[in-house]
């Protein structure tokens, strides 16, 4: 058989076996985000997808679809076609978390999903508005205790990864402090700008034009041991409490999407942490860059399920 017959019956096997490669060759990807622009999972998603966008050649586009801790997003990426064009990108909380707090979701985040590959392993900071008399985590804690139930913190909504965080170190911490959610985590920094709330958890990625503009004071971070990007800010380990807490970030599709599909969009993302500025970018956002196969990541999504389902049924956390 001729050699140009064989490479075209070869390409047109391949077309057989995986149907959603030559679509997913061109045309934009839409990057599915569970929550609004600014807040800390959006804040990731830009740089990467810049970057993803230009290796692949081809359009990488953001698609927030906020609401419901990004149940709403993940629903909607679970239902759309499996071939490479529809992706999710989430943190633990979405992954892992979610299903120990609604239990009735119509979508199951180890069944309905195969990960693309891991972005970051970063932590949480603690924040306050700059005007506050809180400069410590001693502060906070010792302010929480002289009044039980009159602080609060924010959070991007009920069963988030800074929520569960938050009501863990608060058990461990013996303090009462109310949690308000919001629509998103970015709703919840302007209301810390503008004094309605008193404190909020979340990635620094968030905070940080807050915070080099001088309007929020970040007096922690969860991390087992100070930021590059924080070196004045101390651990909470460092202020007395042995607690630490990383969260992580990935990138999903539906699980039907083809290995072909899947495996291209996994070696390119690699390509991006091994050939491009990515990793010093998502380190100026406060987190640690840590690219992961999709593989480890699938077995990740399980392990932490586990675990975040039995920390959530032992504290009796509830998404109030």
């Amino acid at each position: 058989m001729p050699l140009r017959r064989r490479a075209a019956l070869g390409a047109s096997m391949l077309m057989l076996a995986a149907p959603g490669l030559a679509r997913a060759q061109s045309g934009a990807i839409r990057l599915v985000v569970g929550f609004p622009a600014g807040g800390g999972v959006d804040a990731i998603a830009r740089p990467v997808a810049q970057r993803w966008a230009e290796r692949l050649g081809q359009p990488v586009v953001i698609d927030n679809r906020p609401g419901n801790n990004g149940n709403i997003a993940m629903d909607h990426v679970a239902k759309s076609p499996p071939d490479g064009m529809t992706l999710f990108q989430g943190n633990v909380g979405n992954l892992a978390m979610t299903h120990a707090l609604f239990p009735n979701l119509p979508f199951d985040t180890s069944r309905d999903f195969r990960a693309v590959g891991q972005l970051t392993l970063g932590p949480l900071v603690f924040a306050v508005n700059a005007d506050s008399p809180i400069r410590s985590l001693n502060d906070l804690v010792a302010a929480a205790r002289a009044r039980p139930g009159a602080l609060n913190f924010g959070s991007g909504g009920s069963g988030g990864v800074p929520h569960l965080a938050f009501e863990v170190w608060k058990r461990q911490a013996g303090v009462d402090i109310v949690h308000v959610p919001y629509r998103g985590s970015a709703p919840a920094l302007q209301d810390l700008l503008g004094g309605r709330i008193e404190m909020m958890l979340d990635g620094y990625s968030l905070m940080r034009g807050a915070h080099e503009g001088g309007r929020v004071r970040v007096i922690a971070i969860t991390s087992a041991e100070r930021h590059p990007q924080l070196p004045q800010v101390p651990t909470v380990k460092e202020q007395g409490l042995d607690w630490v807490f990383t969260s992580w970030q990935a990138i999903v599709a539906p699980a039907a999407t083809p290995a072909a599909v899947r495996q291209r969009l996994e070696d390119n993302l690699r390509w991006c942490f091994e050939n491009t500025d990515l990793p010093r970018v998502l380190t100026g956002l406060g987190t640690f860059p840590r690219f992961a196969p999709g593989a480890e990541v699938d077995r990740m999504i399980r392990e932490d399920r586990a675990l975040w389902t039995s920390v959530v049924r032992e504290a009796n956390i509830t998404a109030d």
